[in-house]
């Protein structure tokens, strides 16, 4: 098994858990887990949304830029040394 995941994935990932981007799913994975366990709590956060439409789709276009770019800026970030020089 080791052999096929060796073959298949990154050489590096069995420093998978250190990567910034890992730790960050794992957020966003105990989020959502959180969320539909109990939806009330997704909907008192919706309930403080602002009711006009302009605010409510600008405050909605945040979050999906947030959702999109926060996660994209930690994989890109350098988060150590390259030992690959030789």
């Amino acid at each position: 098994m080791i052999e096929w995941i060796d073959k298949h994935l990154v050489p590096e990932w069995r420093e998978a858990w250190g990567m910034a981007s890992v730790r960050l799913a794992a957020v966003f994975s105990a989020l959502v887990t959180a969320f539909s366990a109990q939806p009330d709590l997704l909907l008192g956060i919706i309930s403080f949304m602002p009711t006009d439409g302009v605010q409510r789709a600008m405050m909605a276009a945040g979050v999906g830029l947030i959702a999109f770019f926060g996660p994209t800026v930690v994989r890109l970030w350098k988060q150590g040394e390259d030992k690959s020089d030789g």
